[in-house]
């Protein structure tokens, strides 16, 4: 009895090196979202994929157009890989009143809400802090 349980034990040990010796590092990546004329993307995410789709994360953009990315939890980071880049939920928030007739309106060009036509890439570590200029629809 007392056998299988240190060989129980022992595999468990194994197993969790294993398995810790196959996650990858992640990197904190932050940035801005900002229009031509310099002022903010206030709403939305910015989200990533690896060009293999076997990567992705996602950051939500702040009031001041900052955001950090997150692949597992928010924040936490991004692996290393080169990522096509891409925005979603950027449109006019809904009004406070609910009751109030209501429909949103693109705050971002049409390309910017697509990793095949948004034209932008990030290659992390290399770069982890990103300054991204969108335009107006």
């Amino acid at each position: 009895m007392l056998h299988s349980f240190r060989l129980a034990v022992g595999l468990l040990v194994c197993s969790l090196i294993a398995v810790s010796g196959c996650a990858q590092s992640m990197h904190p990546v932050q940035g801005t979202v900002r229009f031509a004329d310099g002022t903010p993307l206030k709403v939305g995410r910015i989200v990533i994929d690896s060009p293999d789709g076997k990567t992705g994360s996602w950051g939500a953009i702040r009031e001041d157009g900052s955001f950090e990315m997150g692949t597992l939890t928010p924040n936490d980071g991004v692996p290393a890989g080169t990522y096509q880049v891409y925005l979603t939920n950027t449109t006019t928030p809904p009004p406070a009143d609910l009751s109030t007739p209501f429909t949103p309106r693109p705050l971002v060009h049409v390309k910017f809400n697509s990793k095949e036509t948004s034209g932008i890439t990030f290659e992390v570590p290399r770069q982890t802090t990103w300054d991204i200029v969108v335009e107006k629809p």
